[in-house]
C-alpha cells in the first residue's frame, strides 16, 4: 500500500459533496471507490488507509494486492479481522495512516471497511468496525528485506456488547469514583499491543464497556441532551440510559468519553431518526466538548 498523505482532502480543487456527514454505506453494496466514497467524503483516492480530513472517517481497503509485501487480510474463527498497516519498505511504523487507526476511537473517527472485488474496480463494503488492538510480525518488504509489520485487529462495531467467554470472572470489576472510571475511559480510548482471537474479543469488550461505565456515571441518572431523569430503572437497578456516539450512524464500539452521550431512549431515537436530529447532535458535539475539556 503507498504511504499515506498528510491531509488528503485539503489540495487542489477537489472539494468533497458531503464534506463534515458522518458516512453512509450498506453493507454488501460495491461502491466505485473515486465516486461514491472519497468524492463524496474525502480522503485519499490511491492509500489503503484512507483518512478524511473533512469526515469523521478512517476508509481502511483490502485485497489481495498486498500479499507479495506481506500483506494477509482476514478474519480467524472469532469474528476478528486481522487488518495489516501501510509502509512498502522497512519496519511499519505508527505515522500516517497507521497512527490514524492506532488513534481513531480517541480521535472520534469511525474505521470504514472496503474489499476490492476482483476485476470489476469496485469495493464492497464490510461495515464498520472498532479496533480491539494490534500486534506486530516479521514478513518481506517491497524488496524482500524482513521487516515488522502491523496487524490491527478489528471487530465490527455491532459486536461490541458481545461477552468473552474466556475467563468471564476476571473482568475487571465496575469503577467506585467518576475520576476512576474516567481515567479508565480515556485509557480504554488508546490503541494497544495485543494478539487477535478471543483476546482481541475481550480487549474490544473490557475497553468497550469502560467507556460506557463512564459515561452513564457523568449522566448521573439524567440524559445528557433533554436532561430529563432516566425513564425507567434496569433490571440491574441502574437507570436506564443509552450510550450515543456523536462522530457514528452507528452506536458500536469503543470511542473517547468526548464522543459520547447518554441519552434516554427518545432522544436516543430522535437524533438518529427524527427531524432535526442532526442539530440536537451538534448541540451534543459543543456540550461533550466543554464538559470533558474541563475535567
Amino acid at each position: 500500500m503507498p504511504d499515506a498523505q498528510t491531509q488528503p482532502d485539503t489540495s487542489g480543487p477537489f472539494k468533497p459533496r458531503l464534506a463534515g456527514a458522518i458516512p453512509s454505506f450498506v453493507i454488501g453494496q460495491v461502491y466505485r471507490r473515486r465516486d461514491d466514497i472519497h468524492l463524496n467524503y474525502g480522503g485519499s483516492w490511491q492509500n489503503g488507509i484512507s483518512s478524511s480530513a473533512v469526515c469523521p472517517a478512517i476508509f481502511l481497503f483490502t485485497g489481495d494486492s498486498g500479499e507479495q509485501y506481506g500483506y494477509k487480510d482476514g478474519f480467524d474463527d472469532a469474528g476478528v479481522f486481522s487488518y495489516s498497516g501501510e509502509g512498502q519498505l522497512s519496519d511499519m511504523v505508527f505515522k500516517a495512516g497507521n497512527r490514524s487507526v492506532r488513534d481513531h476511537a480517541k480521535d472520534g473517527r469511525g474505521l470504514y471497511l472496503f474489499e476490492e472485488v476482483p476485476r470489476t474496480g469496485g469495493q464492497r463494503y464490510k461495515g464498520e468496525f472498532a479496533l480491539a488492538n494490534y500486534s506486530l510480525r516479521k514478513g518481506p518488504d517491497r524488496e524482500g528485506k524482513q521487516r515488522d509489520i502491523i496487524v490491527f485487529h478489528l471487530m465490527a462495531v455491532e459486536t461490541q456488547n458481545r461477552q468473552p467467554t474466556d475467563n468471564a470472572e476476571t473482568l475487571p470489576l465496575p469503577p467506585t469514583t467518576l475520576n476512576e472510571a474516567r481515567q479508565r475511559a480515556v485509557l480504554a480510548a488508546s490503541g494497544t499491543e495485543g494478539s487477535a482471537g478471543n483476546v482481541a474479543v475481550r480487549t474490544l469488550y473490557e475497553r468497550s464497556k469502560a467507556v460506557r461505565d463512564y459515561v452513564l456515571m457523568r449522566a448521573d441518572g439524567h440524559c445528557e441532551s433533554c436532561k430529563l431523569p432516566a425513564p425507567f430503572t434496569a433490571s440491574d437497578g441502574q437507570p436506564y440510559l443509552e450510550a450515543h456516539h456523536t462522530t457514528r450512524l452507528s452506536d458500536g464500539g469503543i470511542d473517547h468519553p468526548r464522543h459520547v452521550a447518554a441519552l434516554c431512549p427518545t432522544c436516543h431515537r430522535r437524533v438518529h431518526h427524527g427531524q432535526g436530529g442532526s442539530d440536537i447532535n451538534k448541540l451534543l458535539v459543543a456540550w461533550l466538548s466543554q464538559t470533558e475539556a474541563e475535567q
